[in-house]
């Protein structure tokens, strides 16, 4: 399952990276540094963390934007991770994965679980009262 990205929790510093050099590179660079600094270079080299991380071209891209700063802060995004976590259980769910396998594949108990299958999202809640 490919969970939707929750724009309206994640800050606004991963939105920038996500606009400027895709979804993927933000989702990189989180795991790598979230929650951490990153130290962006002008001009990046081959041997660079980040040229390892992403390749030249990526990061060189993210160089052009944000090199310079001696320190960048890559936060952790702790809403929006939760938000997808419970979107994917929510998923494994309604596809038939039960309680204790829930359990098992996210380290939570089954109180949890069920705490986070009974939360009811903002799109089941989406309907037209005028409908007939």
């Amino acid at each position: 399952m490919n969970t939707p990205l929750p724009k309206h929790l994640l800050p606004d510093s991963l939105l920038q990276i996500a606009e400027y050099c895709g979804e993927e590179t933000m989702w990189l660079i989180w795991r790598a540094y979230g929650g951490g600094h990153l130290t962006v270079p002008v001009n990046v080299t081959p041997d660079h963390r980040l040229a390892e991380l992403l390749g030249m071209e990526l990061a060189a891209k993210f160089c052009e934007m944000f090199g310079g700063a001696t320190v960048y802060q890559i936060p952790k995004a702790h809403a929006a991770m939760l938000a997808m976590r419970n979107e994917r259980i929510r998923h494994d769910r309604s596809n038939g994965m039960d309680n204790f396998r829930l359990c098992r594949k996210y380290g939570l108990t089954e109180r949890q679980i069920i705490t986070i299958v009974g939360q009811v999202t903002p799109a089941a809640i989406n309907f037209d009262l005028f409908e007939d």
